[in-house]
Parts: structure tokens; C-alpha cells; sequence
């Protein structure tokens, strides 16, 4: 009988696209995800959160048949397929639908910081697990509510700590508009080819004509002066409004003082078919694939039964990470040694310690511990704590005291 070596054992393993984390990692993401939630709060958004699972039918339903490829399923003890959420949009959509909408609230400014999953090719070196910290704002179908989000977005950024991000702005309409002249089959090749940007290979999906010449022209239809060179291209009434909107919100977003380059790019197009508006999407000079991602989908609520406008955004946690300028990580845990018989004694000064804001762990005497930022000794005689080289009596009324004026407050 052949036996299966030992190193290549499965519980030695993680699913392909998964991946452990050290306590640093988790730490580091932890803090950003509370940084990102925080900012959202002071702009009136609300956390809320949504299962991990849904059913296969609530995703297919609001994202299209085409995410079924994106989609880790399984059928549980019950026979129901079921599916991990590959995104926040379609499971807070549903949720605002079903429950808060009818509810009377409107609009609906919602945040969350989750974990999502998606199923990848092999070999693609793309996670199959990862963090979206975003908003939704759903009932508000104003230019104003387009250009808040973005806004937001812009902030976020800067408060997770990244330097020289851009913000490209697209609308699907001006896409939109200009697909819309051909016939469906032609359509949808034509789609494919653009979200694959495979500009070259248009021709061979679209007959020549003012279509044609636009969409090989949409990767140049990028800067400044973006929208003037767009407007006597735009072939259809939704692609010259979907230029003025555009407008408008630059003009919004101008308003603000992002820590952001804002540029146009009509040949944005997102990875999820119902985005409606204005989109966007913003990268990191030191990040390898888009920070965050967003839009305006008006047509998603509908689909729950509760027409209402909505827009947000999804920032990705980890490249945001990947790109920001590092921050200063945890403090290292004060070490509250004690005596033979004395712990008892130690245990008040660890919880002093701890409601004074610092980390600290309870270890016997001569025990060897990890990095430590200080100790304090608990001993017969009373309490010595110790920074560096420094070694300072205490009493335990002022033993935070004596440690902050060495490692400082955490």
C-alpha cells in the first residue's frame, strides 16, 4: 500500500488563498478596521453587520447569474445551497430591503468592517479570504450623496495612513449609453472584453461605426480634460447626462480637502454589473491592486423589493495595509513578576495596571518571558518597578504612575 508522505498531509496545510495571520498582523488590521469604522461614525454612519452566510439565491438574485463563478458554495444538512458572501453590497441591499426600509428609516447611512470571500483561479495568487471595511447610503439619490461618499473615501484613506493615493471617477452610464446603440449579443461581448480590457480584440465583436471608434478610444479618456474630449463623443442621450453628473460631483468633490488626487476615467468599469452612476476606484503607489472600490447602483434595491437610490464604497483592509505608511504597532505588555507566595499580591497591581491602559502579564520570579517594555517586582518588602536601568519603589496607588513616566500611556 502506498502511503502519502507526511509532508504533504493536508492538516499541515491551509486551503489555497487562505492564510494565517501572526498576532502582529492581526493586531495591525484590528486597529486599522477601528480607525476606518471611527472615521465612518463621524460621518453619521452606523455599523451594522450581516451573515457570513446567504443563500445562493439572495446573491444571484442581486448581483446577477454572473457571480455564481465568484461564489465558495456548499448545500448544508438541510439541502439548502448556500453561499459565502463575496461582498458587502447585495447582503446589506437585502437587509435595508427587508428590514430597515419598510421600517421607515430613509435615508440609511450604514458601515461595517467584515470579512468576505471569493473563489479564484488557481495559480491567480489572489486571497480567497479578505477584509472590506465600507458604507452604504441608501435613500439619497442627490449628486450631493455621490459626492459625500467619495469625499469619505478620500478621508478614510488618509486616516488609514496612505500618502499619495489617486481616486480615478468614472460614470456606467456613459458606457452604458454607448453599448446601448448596438445589438444585445454585440453588447455583451463588448462588455466582457472592456472589463477584461482587451481593447484590441473590439473589433472583432463590434461592426465599425461611432461605437466602435468610442469604446477603442475609452482607455485615453482619462485626466483633466477627460469630459471635453468625451462630449462630442457621447453617441447617446444616457452617455452626455452621464457626463454631466460627472461634472457636478468633480465640482462637489472640489470642495473638499482630500489627501487624494481626484481624476476622470470613463473607462472605469467595475467588477460588479449593477453599479448604475457615478463609479470609482483608488490605488497606492505602494499597493499592487485597488485600495478601494464604489459607486452609485441604484437599481439593486429594487430587486428586494424596495426601490430606493443607494451608493458606497468597499475599502479592501489588507491593501490598504500593504500601502499605508507603517504605524506604530501595540505596546509591549508590562511584566508583573512575583515572588514565591506572593501572587496574591501581584494580581491587584496587573489590574491596576491594566485599567490604567497598559498591557500587563502576571510571571514568576526568574521565569524568562518575551519583549517586554518593563516590570514591576512584587516582593515581600512591596513593589519595584523597573525601566531600562532605572529601578523605582512604588505603592500601588501610583505604581501607573511610576511605569508611564518611563514607557509612557498606551
Amino acid at each position: 500500500m502506498r502511503i502519502r508522505s507526511a509532508a504533504r498531509a493536508r492538516w499541515r496545510q491551509v486551503p489555497v488563498g487562505m492564510r494565517d495571520q501572526t498576532a502582529e498582523e492581526v493586531a495591525a488590521r484590528r486597529r486599522l478596521e477601528r480607525r476606518l469604522l471611527e472615521v465612518f461614525q463621524q460621518w453619521g454612519y452606523e455599523e451594522v453587520a450581516t451573515p457570513t452566510l446567504e443563500y445562493l439565491d439572495t446573491l444571484l438574485h442581486g448581483a446577477g447569474p454572473g457571480v455564481s463563478d465568484r461564489l465558495l458554495k456548499f448545500v448544508d444538512t438541510g439541502g439548502e445551497v448556500l453561499a459565502l458572501r463575496p461582498e458587502m453590497t447585495v447582503p446589506l441591499a437585502r437587509f435595508a430591503a427587508t428590514r430597515l426600509l419598510p421600517a421607515g428609516r430613509r435615508p440609511l447611512r450604514l458601515a461595517y468592517a467584515s470579512t468576505v470571500f471569493r473563489a479564484q483561479e488557481r495559480g491567480s495568487g489572489r486571497p480567497r479570504e479578505f477584509t472590506q471595511a465600507g458604507v452604504e447610503l441608501i435613500g439619497d439619490g442627490g449628486v450631493h450623496a455621490d459626492v459625500e461618499v467619495i469625499a469619505l473615501a478620500g478621508e478614510a484613506l488618509g486616516a488609514a495612513g496612505v500618502r499619495g493615493a489617486a481616486m480615478s471617477l468614472g460614470h456606467a452610464g456613459f458606457l452604458r449609453g454607448v453599448l446601448a446603440t448596438l445589438a444585445a449579443d454585440e453588447a455583451d461581448a463588448a462588455r466582457d472584453l472592456l472589463y477584461r480590457r482587451a481593447f484590441a480584440e473590439l473589433g472583432r465583436v463590434v461592426p465599425a461605426g461611432p461605437a466602435l471608434d468610442v469604446l477603442r478610444l475609452l482607455p485615453a479618456l482619462r485626466g483633466p480634460d477627460a469630459l471635453d474630449r468625451a462630449r462630442p463623443l457621447a453617441v447617446a442621450r444616457e452617455s452626455r447626462e452621464a457626463l454631466d453628473v460627472l461634472a457636478a460631483v468633480l465640482d462637489g468633490v472640489a470642495a473638499h480637502d482630500l489627501p487624494v488626487r481626484i481624476e476622470v476615467d470613463l473607462g472605469l468599469i467595475r467588477d460588479f454589473d449593477y453599479y448604475s452612476g457615478v463609479v470609482f476606484e483608488a490605488y497606492g503607489a505602494r499597493a499592487g491592486m485597488a485600495l478601494l472600490g464604489g459607486g452609485r447602483y441604484d437599481d439593486l434595491l429594487a430587486r428586494f423589493g424596495q426601490p430606493a437610490p443607494a451608493t458606497g464604497f468597499a475599502i479592501g483592509v489588507e491593501p490598504v495595509l500593504d500601502a499605508a505608511v507603517p504605524q506604530d504597532g501595540p505596546r509591549r505588555p508590562i511584566a508583573v513578576f512575583f515572588a514565591k507566595g506572593n501572587y496574591a499580591a501581584a494580581v491587584p497591581v496587573a489590574a491596576r495596571l491594566r485599567r490604567s491602559g497598559f498591557a500587563a502579564v502576571l510571571w514568576p520570579a526568574g521565569a524568562a518571558g518575551g519583549e517586554v517594555a518593563g516590570a514591576v517586582c512584587v516582593t515581600r518588602d512591596g513593589l519595584l518597578v523597573r525601566v531600562g536601568e532605572r529601578e523605582v519603589p512604588a505603592s500601588l496607588a501610583d505604581v501607573a504612575e511610576v511605569v508611564s513616566t518611563g514607557v509612557g500611556r498606551a
